[in-house]
């Protein structure tokens, strides 16, 4: 009877998607929380008469000793109708122990273009951007705010038998057949510069080398899609003004810089909402002629406060819509919930 019912637990998590669960001890019950992607939470109890048959039994089944404990505990559970990989952990609790199961996707489909909440003038400007055959193009977010999956979606915009694409990463668990996969260092940038590619691909810019290399190879005839840990347009832009490279090559290289965030969808009675719970905002800021004269203009200093502030009113002058305006319009759409903005 044990082993059904926690077949029927770990059935749960797989079909509804679920990113954690944790099952604990409370007083009366056998407490089963099931937490979501979308914060949302799910909680079930049994008698705590099932204790001792239920605790054993997961043990059984996931191979742990009695009495161990165990952190992040690489687990699978292989049934007819499900198949889960997780990290699991076996804690001490006040009333017993406390099991933590955090659940890997591994079924995780890469988002296309179209599908991570462009808006279309937005959209617009990055199609066109992926026509160019040279130039540096920056995607920036914080840390665990998509970035990589907005990379992903331009390479395989870009990915054809006849175009030969380079893919410096950092470990990244989505592949896209037909690239070239290299670990980022130096001597690998040494190696793909020597060779004949069109398009490189720089899964995360943390060091000034591999910073110089992207506009370096930016510079000699290649495309570059690159993703960088910056809050905002701007702070990419002082990043770049800030790296020791002429001025010119810089802003001859770089071609435009994508910000973005990831928001969760508004909540519905169904949890995923055609199988997404999240969705991105984004803004395009292209370095346009006019933006790079400004840039060059030796009256304007980037180190006071008035040359952003002059910059930001160029850019807006000429179209560039920010974040917050994206928030707005995904609002207006019923995209997002007012109320966790306010």
């Amino acid at each position: 009877m044990s082993k059904k019912i926690i077949n029927n637990l770990f059935g749960y998590a797989a079909s509804e998607g679920a990113g954690r669960l944790v099952i604990e001890n409370r007083p009366d019950q056998i407490a089963f929380d099931y937490h979501f992607a979308d914060g949302a939470k799910q909680s079930f109890g049994l008698p705590k008469k099932l204790e001792k048959n239920l605790m054993d039994s997961l043990r059984q089944i996931l191979k742990i000793a009695p009495g161990e404990l165990t952190t992040k505990k690489y687990c699978k559970i292989y049934d007819k109708n499900y198949q889960l990989a997780f990290y699991l952990s076996i804690l001490p609790d006040r009333l017993g122990e406390k099991i933590v199961i955090n659940i890997i996707n591994r079924q995780e489909k890469l988002l296309r273009l179209k599908q991570l909440g462009w808006q279309t003038t937005e959209l617009n400007l990055v199609e066109q951007a992926l026509k160019w055959r040279s130039g540096l193009v920056l995607i920036s977010s914080p840390i665990g705010q998509g970035k990589t999956a907005t990379l992903l979606a331009l390479l395989q915009e870009l990915n054809r038998p006849e175009i030969n694409i380079y893919f410096l990463e950092k470990g990244s668990r989505q592949k896209i057949p037909g690239l070239n996969y290299l670990e980022s260092n130096n001597k690998n940038w040494e190696k793909i510069l020597s060779h004949d590619c069109e398009i490189i691909a720089v899964e995360e810019i943390s060091d000034d080398d591999t910073f110089k290399n992207a506009f370096r190879a930016a510079s000699t005839g290649r495309l570059v899609l690159a993703t960088i840990n910056a809050n905002s347009s701007w702070e990419v832009l002082l990043k770049v003004l800030k790296l020791s490279l002429p001025l010119k090559l810089k802003l001859n290289s770089l071609r435009m810089i994508l910000n973005q965030r990831v928001v969760k969808l508004k909540r519905s009675k169904n949890k995923k909402i055609n199988g997404r719970q999240e969705i991105g905002l984004f803004e395009v800021l292209p370095l346009t002629s006019t933006l790079k004269q400004f840039i060059i203009d030796k009256r304007h200093d980037p180190s006071k406060k008035k040359f952003w502030e002059k910059l930001a009113q160029l850019v807006i002058k000429s179209g560039f819509r920010p974040l917050t305006e994206d928030l707005k319009k995904k609002i207006k759409e019923g995209l997002l919930d007012k109320e966790d903005y306010l």
